[in-house]
């Protein structure tokens, strides 16, 4: 059965399969710790009482705006192809990252830094670009000439 799983015409099924094992291997050692640390604090396993899910202060920009960026990125790719989608959201995604907007300024946040930012970076803006052009066209061709793989 292993001989007729991983012929050429089922490999790609080896990667999520081997991705799936691993992260739920993972999900029980988690949950196995959770479960030795309740007991030696003699706590109950779900604590709901004074919990909170994100610590307070979070970077909400950052985290509601890669949810969103992903989100669309997934929707976008079948329409816009790989390589168009690539350069959009890489470069996004460095501007979320790399503050060359100053994203506090713009949603109204007070400055985490300290001091005060222009509300455009020009450098940084132009190397977010030249990373996302380079690193899609690279991977795309990586894997169309290299690999003989066509992405969407």
């Amino acid at each position: 059965m292993l001989k007729e799983w991983l012929k050429m015409k089922n490999m790609h099924f080896f990667f999520p399969t081997a991705t799936a094992i691993i992260c739920g291997i993972l999900i029980v050692v988690v949950l196995i710790q959770r479960a030795l640390k309740c007991k030696k604090e003699n706590k109950p396993f779900f604590n709901f009482k004074n919990y909170h899910f994100f610590t307070p202060g979070y970077d909400r920009v950052k985290l509601w705006g890669s949810l969103i960026l992903f989100a669309l990125y997934i929707f976008l790719l079948p329409k816009i192809h790989f390589i168009a989608a690539g350069i959009i959201f890489v470069t996004l995604f460095n501007i979320l990252y790399t503050n060359c907007i100053n994203l506090e300024k713009l949603f109204g946040q007070k400055n985490s830094a300290g001091y005060a930012m222009p509300m455009v970076n020009v450098k940084d803006l132009l190397i977010s670009v030249a990373i996302a052009v380079i690193f899609s066209v690279g991977l795309w061709l990586l894997f169309f000439k290299v690999f003989n793989i066509t992405l969407p």
